[in-house]
Protein backbone atom coordinates (compact mmCIF):
# COMPACT_ATOMS: atom_id res chain seq x y z
CA UNK A 1 0.00 0.00 0.00
CA UNK A 2 1.38 3.13 -0.89
CA UNK A 3 2.49 6.16 1.80
CA UNK A 4 1.32 9.17 0.89
CA UNK A 5 3.56 12.38 1.33
CA UNK A 6 1.65 14.02 4.20
CA UNK A 7 2.06 11.19 6.25
CA UNK A 8 5.70 11.20 5.48
CA UNK A 9 5.85 14.35 6.14
CA UNK A 10 4.13 13.76 9.60
CA UNK A 11 6.48 11.24 10.31
CA UNK A 12 9.46 13.42 9.86
CA UNK A 13 7.82 16.25 12.12
CA UNK A 14 7.53 13.80 14.94
CA UNK A 15 11.06 12.80 14.61
CA UNK A 16 12.19 16.25 15.07
CA UNK A 17 10.18 16.82 17.52
CA UNK A 18 11.33 13.77 19.62
CA UNK A 19 14.70 14.89 18.79
CA UNK A 20 14.30 18.73 19.99
CA UNK A 21 12.51 16.98 23.11
CA UNK A 22 15.26 15.27 23.72
CA UNK A 23 17.86 17.91 23.50
CA UNK A 24 15.50 20.33 25.30
CA UNK A 25 15.57 17.34 28.39
CA UNK A 26 19.87 17.69 28.28
CA UNK A 27 19.78 21.77 28.41
CA UNK A 28 17.50 21.51 31.42
CA UNK A 29 19.47 18.64 33.38
CA UNK A 30 22.86 20.02 32.25
CA UNK A 31 22.58 23.29 34.74
CA UNK A 32 24.87 24.89 31.66
CA UNK A 33 21.58 27.44 31.43
CA UNK A 34 21.90 29.15 34.78
CA UNK A 35 25.71 29.04 34.32
CA UNK A 36 25.41 31.13 30.91
CA UNK A 37 23.21 33.39 33.06
CA UNK A 38 25.77 34.18 35.57
CA UNK A 39 28.41 34.30 33.22
CA UNK A 40 27.29 37.12 30.75
CA UNK A 41 25.78 38.93 33.92
CA UNK A 42 29.88 39.41 34.90
CA UNK A 43 30.20 40.12 31.52
CA UNK A 44 27.70 42.58 31.25
CA UNK A 45 29.69 44.26 34.52
CA UNK A 46 32.69 44.71 33.42
CA UNK A 47 34.40 41.80 34.55
CA UNK A 48 36.54 39.41 32.19
CA UNK A 49 35.63 36.09 32.24
CA UNK A 50 37.14 31.94 31.97
CA UNK A 51 34.69 29.55 31.58
CA UNK A 52 35.48 26.18 32.68
CA UNK A 53 38.59 26.39 32.78
CA UNK A 54 40.46 22.47 33.73
CA UNK A 55 43.07 21.86 36.27
CA UNK A 56 45.08 18.79 37.19
CA UNK A 57 44.11 17.68 40.81
CA UNK A 58 47.53 16.39 42.35
CA UNK A 59 45.24 14.18 44.80
CA UNK A 60 43.59 11.93 42.43
CA UNK A 61 45.85 13.15 39.17
CA UNK A 62 42.73 13.73 37.02
CA UNK A 63 41.60 16.58 35.27
CA UNK A 64 39.14 19.32 36.97
CA UNK A 65 37.23 22.16 36.37
CA UNK A 66 35.25 25.33 37.82
CA UNK A 67 32.74 27.13 36.14
CA UNK A 68 34.10 30.53 35.75
CA UNK A 69 36.63 32.69 36.87
CA UNK A 70 35.84 36.42 36.68
CA UNK A 71 38.60 39.08 36.78
CA UNK A 72 38.45 42.92 37.08
CA UNK A 73 40.85 45.30 37.17
CA UNK A 74 40.10 48.32 39.10
CA UNK A 75 41.90 51.66 38.12
CA UNK A 76 44.65 53.11 40.69
CA UNK A 77 46.39 56.52 40.77
CA UNK A 78 48.65 58.20 42.59
CA UNK A 79 50.21 61.13 41.35
CA UNK A 80 52.43 62.90 44.26
CA UNK A 81 54.40 58.48 44.48
CA UNK A 82 53.87 58.68 40.45
CA UNK A 83 52.32 55.39 41.08
CA UNK A 84 50.00 53.58 38.54
CA UNK A 85 48.57 50.32 37.73
CA UNK A 86 45.37 48.44 38.80
CA UNK A 87 44.38 46.60 41.33
CA UNK A 88 42.77 43.25 40.66
CA UNK A 89 39.60 41.40 42.20
CA UNK A 90 39.39 37.86 41.26
CA UNK A 91 36.37 35.44 41.94
CA UNK A 92 36.31 31.38 41.39
CA UNK A 93 32.92 31.10 41.06
CA UNK A 94 30.35 28.01 41.09
CA UNK A 95 27.21 28.13 40.02
CA UNK A 96 24.94 25.94 41.75
CA UNK A 97 20.56 25.83 40.37
CA UNK A 98 19.32 24.84 43.68
CA UNK A 99 16.62 22.20 43.67
CA UNK A 100 16.31 20.61 47.23
CA UNK A 101 15.61 22.28 51.15
CA UNK A 102 19.47 22.70 51.94
CA UNK A 103 19.90 23.60 56.65
CA UNK A 104 23.09 25.82 57.64
CA UNK A 105 24.15 26.09 61.07
CA UNK A 106 25.40 29.33 61.76
CA UNK A 107 27.99 30.77 64.29
CA UNK A 108 30.42 33.46 65.18
CA UNK A 109 33.14 33.87 62.17
CA UNK A 110 36.22 33.28 63.61
CA UNK A 111 37.95 36.86 63.60
CA UNK A 112 41.51 35.98 64.75
CA UNK A 113 41.56 33.37 61.34
CA UNK A 114 39.68 36.32 59.13
CA UNK A 115 42.32 38.66 60.17
CA UNK A 116 45.35 36.05 59.28
CA UNK A 117 43.86 36.00 55.83
CA UNK A 118 43.40 39.62 55.27
CA UNK A 119 46.70 39.80 56.96
CA UNK A 120 48.72 37.69 54.36
CA UNK A 121 46.15 37.23 51.41
CA UNK A 122 45.66 41.36 51.26
CA UNK A 123 48.45 44.21 51.71
CA UNK A 124 46.51 45.79 54.69
CA UNK A 125 48.15 45.73 57.85
CA UNK A 126 46.67 45.39 61.58
CA UNK A 127 47.89 48.64 62.84
CA UNK A 128 46.03 50.72 59.92
CA UNK A 129 42.80 52.94 59.83
CA UNK A 130 41.39 50.77 56.90
CA UNK A 131 42.32 47.09 58.48
CA UNK A 132 39.12 47.26 60.18
CA UNK A 133 36.95 48.38 56.95
CA UNK A 134 38.05 44.98 54.88
CA UNK A 135 34.63 43.27 54.52
CA UNK A 136 35.38 40.07 56.78
CA UNK A 137 35.07 42.29 59.34
CA UNK A 138 32.09 44.83 58.61
CA UNK A 139 30.24 42.40 57.10
CA UNK A 140 28.60 38.49 57.62
CA UNK A 141 29.29 38.40 61.67
CA UNK A 142 27.47 35.37 61.48
CA UNK A 143 28.78 32.74 59.29
CA UNK A 144 27.40 29.42 58.54
CA UNK A 145 29.91 26.40 59.45
CA UNK A 146 27.58 23.55 58.80
CA UNK A 147 25.30 21.97 56.34
CA UNK A 148 22.85 19.46 55.57
CA UNK A 149 20.68 18.12 53.16
CA UNK A 150 18.22 15.13 51.73
CA UNK A 151 21.32 13.93 50.60
CA UNK A 152 23.24 12.94 53.10
CA UNK A 153 24.84 10.50 54.42
CA UNK A 154 26.27 10.92 50.42
CA UNK A 155 28.18 13.77 50.77
CA UNK A 156 29.85 13.75 47.39
CA UNK A 157 26.31 14.29 46.12
CA UNK A 158 25.51 17.28 48.31
CA UNK A 159 25.44 20.31 45.95
CA UNK A 160 27.09 22.48 48.73
CA UNK A 161 29.62 20.19 49.43
CA UNK A 162 30.14 19.76 45.91
CA UNK A 163 30.12 23.52 45.35
CA UNK A 164 32.87 24.72 48.25
CA UNK A 165 34.92 21.52 46.82
CA UNK A 166 35.41 22.98 43.75
CA UNK A 167 35.31 26.55 44.01
CA UNK A 168 38.31 25.59 46.64
CA UNK A 169 40.09 23.11 44.82
CA UNK A 170 40.26 25.93 42.05
CA UNK A 171 41.55 28.68 44.11
CA UNK A 172 43.91 26.60 45.34
CA UNK A 173 45.50 25.71 42.07
CA UNK A 174 44.66 28.40 39.73
CA UNK A 175 45.30 31.57 42.07
CA UNK A 176 48.85 31.83 41.12
CA UNK A 177 48.56 31.48 37.68
CA UNK A 178 48.25 35.44 37.10
CA UNK A 179 45.73 37.85 35.56
CA UNK A 180 43.36 36.54 33.16
CA UNK A 181 42.92 39.93 31.65
CA UNK A 182 44.71 39.82 28.41
CA UNK A 183 46.55 43.50 28.36
CA UNK A 184 49.74 44.67 27.27
CA UNK A 185 52.29 45.37 30.30
CA UNK A 186 53.10 48.77 30.79
CA UNK A 187 53.01 51.20 33.47
CA UNK A 188 49.66 52.24 32.85
CA UNK A 189 48.13 48.73 33.11
CA UNK A 190 50.45 47.17 35.47
CA UNK A 191 48.44 45.02 38.22
CA UNK A 192 50.08 46.74 41.89
CA UNK A 193 47.69 44.08 44.39
CA UNK A 194 45.36 41.50 43.39
CA UNK A 195 43.21 39.67 46.05
CA UNK A 196 41.11 36.47 44.71
CA UNK A 197 38.11 35.46 47.07
CA UNK A 198 35.68 31.56 46.40
CA UNK A 199 32.42 32.36 45.57
CA UNK A 200 29.36 30.31 44.98
CA UNK A 201 26.38 31.79 43.41
CA UNK A 202 22.95 30.08 43.47
CA UNK A 203 19.66 30.46 41.58
CA UNK A 204 17.74 31.49 44.66
CA UNK A 205 17.94 30.82 48.28
CA UNK A 206 14.13 29.68 47.96
CA UNK A 207 15.34 26.13 49.61
CA UNK A 208 17.80 27.58 52.02
CA UNK A 209 17.04 27.59 55.74
CA UNK A 210 19.58 28.25 59.02
CA UNK A 211 19.23 27.67 62.65
CA UNK A 212 21.88 29.25 65.21
CA UNK A 213 24.33 26.08 66.58
CA UNK A 214 23.26 26.77 69.69
CA UNK A 215 19.65 26.94 69.35
CA UNK A 216 18.31 24.97 66.67
CA UNK A 217 15.11 24.97 67.06
CA UNK A 218 13.86 27.58 65.29
CA UNK A 219 14.87 27.27 61.38
CA UNK A 220 14.68 30.49 59.56
CA UNK A 221 14.65 31.12 55.65
CA UNK A 222 17.76 32.81 54.76
CA UNK A 223 17.39 36.07 52.67
CA UNK A 224 20.81 37.54 52.39
CA UNK A 225 24.08 36.84 50.91
CA UNK A 226 26.48 35.03 53.53
CA UNK A 227 29.63 33.51 54.24
CA UNK A 228 30.46 29.83 54.65
CA UNK A 229 33.72 29.42 56.78
CA UNK A 230 35.82 26.31 55.67
CA UNK A 231 39.16 24.98 57.26
CA UNK A 232 40.50 22.95 53.88
CA UNK A 233 42.83 20.30 53.97
CA UNK A 234 44.98 19.59 50.48
CA UNK A 235 47.94 18.39 48.98
CA UNK A 236 49.84 21.61 47.21
CA UNK A 237 51.58 21.06 43.53
CA UNK A 238 55.11 19.89 45.80
CA UNK A 239 52.77 16.97 47.38
CA UNK A 240 52.32 18.96 50.73
CA UNK A 241 49.83 18.61 53.22
CA UNK A 242 48.60 22.02 54.06
CA UNK A 243 45.50 23.52 55.87
CA UNK A 244 43.66 27.12 54.94
CA UNK A 245 41.33 28.72 56.12
CA UNK A 246 38.97 30.20 53.80
CA UNK A 247 35.81 32.08 53.75
CA UNK A 248 33.38 31.53 51.10
CA UNK A 249 30.53 33.73 49.83
CA UNK A 250 27.15 32.19 49.02
CA UNK A 251 25.43 34.47 46.85
CA UNK A 252 22.07 34.65 45.85
CA UNK A 253 22.06 35.60 41.80
CA UNK A 254 19.25 38.27 42.06
CA UNK A 255 21.55 39.91 44.80
CA UNK A 256 24.71 39.62 42.67
CA UNK A 257 24.37 43.53 42.69
CA UNK A 258 24.54 43.77 45.99
CA UNK A 259 28.25 41.48 46.48
CA UNK A 260 29.72 43.06 44.12
CA UNK A 261 29.28 47.09 45.81
CA UNK A 262 30.95 44.92 48.85
CA UNK A 263 33.96 44.08 46.00
CA UNK A 264 33.96 47.41 45.13
CA UNK A 265 34.22 48.33 48.82
CA UNK A 266 37.49 46.44 49.23
CA UNK A 267 39.10 47.49 46.80
CA UNK A 268 38.43 50.72 48.06
CA UNK A 269 40.21 49.85 50.96
CA UNK A 270 42.98 48.75 49.54
CA UNK A 271 43.43 51.76 47.26
CA UNK A 272 43.03 53.97 50.26
CA UNK A 273 45.77 52.48 52.06
CA UNK A 274 48.44 52.24 48.85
Amino acid sequence: MPVSGNFVMFLKRSSILADLDEVKSIIDESGNSFHCCVLNEFKTKGWHTLISPYYMDSISNKPREIDLVAEKAFKYEHLFNDKYGTINAKLFIECKYITQKVVFWFDEKNIKAAKDWVLTKTPLRENNVYFQKHSYFTQNKMVAKLFGSKTKPNQENEPIYKALNQSLNSMVYLRSKGSIIDIKPNRLNSVLESFSYPVIVCNSFDNFYRVNMTNQDSPQKIIENFQLEVNYAYIDKNNITRSEFFLIDVIDFNKLDDYLVIIDSDVDTIRNFM
